[in-house]
């Protein structure tokens, strides 16, 4: 037999055996590859709906409220009063004592309903491709820490095909200073519940990369606006108090 037909057969075989090999491990190869993993199906589901949503500027622009009931208007956003009173010449109570865990609350409100939707959707898409797919109880929280927004998502869920494989927990981590301006705004709302104001150049001294602007309103009212110098992150608010009536000012 000729070196030219003894190759031709080798490769005839060497292609026989891949194709067998496809045959075996295609479906494996395809589960290992596939980009939309369950955890990642998960928290991009969740991510893509908030951004698309602009959920965590809103609630920032908003005073911490998604939908802002004692509220003034200012630059077309209903920024919510975080400290507040509707008389002349006294000092404001505090409307939101615990700013940070409401605007935690006000999140998590928003994210665990969409959470519950991402969930099901892909249990749904697994069930499809044959999965038997058990699900347990969905609950999320959200942390606000000094450097990210963390949401956590837990559902016990366990897909069977071919094997079983569990999810417990679905962790999104957002970039983000929002803490630091919470807290600082909180301050300063305490300040003005105190004493009936506040000096916002005092803040930025202490805080170099925060920006804090202090805007004066017809009524009385004082809007704050705190910037992070870096992240550009921004949190606003709304604040009345020892407001002097018209006739005297």
């Amino acid at each position: 037999m000729s070196k030219k037909a003894q190759l031709t057969i080798f490769i005839i075989l060497a292609i026989a055996i891949v194709a067998v090999l496809l045959v075996l491990f295609l479906p494996r190869i395809k589960t290992f590859i596939s980009p939309a993993s369950p955890e990642n199906y998960v928290k991009g589901c969740i991510e893509d709906k908030m951004q698309e949503d602009n959920i965590i500027e809103r609630i920032s622009l908003q005073g911490g409220s998604l939908e802002p009931k004692n509220y003034i208007l200012y630059q077309s956003n209903k920024v919510d009063y975080v400290c507040y009173t509707d008389e002349y010449l006294k000092k404001c109570m505090m409307q939101k004592p615990v700013l940070k865990q409401e605007i935690e609350s006000e999140i998590n409100g928003y994210v665990a309903p969409v959470a519950e939707s991402c969930i099901n959707k892909l249990k749904k898409q697994l069930e499809d491709k044959g999965s038997s797919v058990s699900l347990g109880k969905i609950v999320s929280s959200v942390s606000i820490n000094p450097d990210a927004i963390l949401i956590d998502v837990n559902a016990q869920m366990s897909v069977t095909k071919e094997g079983t494989s569990s999810y417990n927990k679905f962790r999104i981590n957002i970039q983000s200073k929002l803490y630091d301006l919470i807290m600082i705004s909180s301050s300063i709302a305490n300040w003005e519940a105190r004493y009936g104001d506040s000096e916002s150049m005092a803040y930025m001294l202490y805080y170099p990369n925060i920006k804090v602007e202090k805007k004066k309103q017809g009524d009385g009212s004082t809007i704050y606006i705190l910037t992070h110098r870096i992240s550009n992150d921004k949190f606003q608010f709304a604040s009345r108090s020892l407001v002097i009536p018209e006739g005297y000012r």
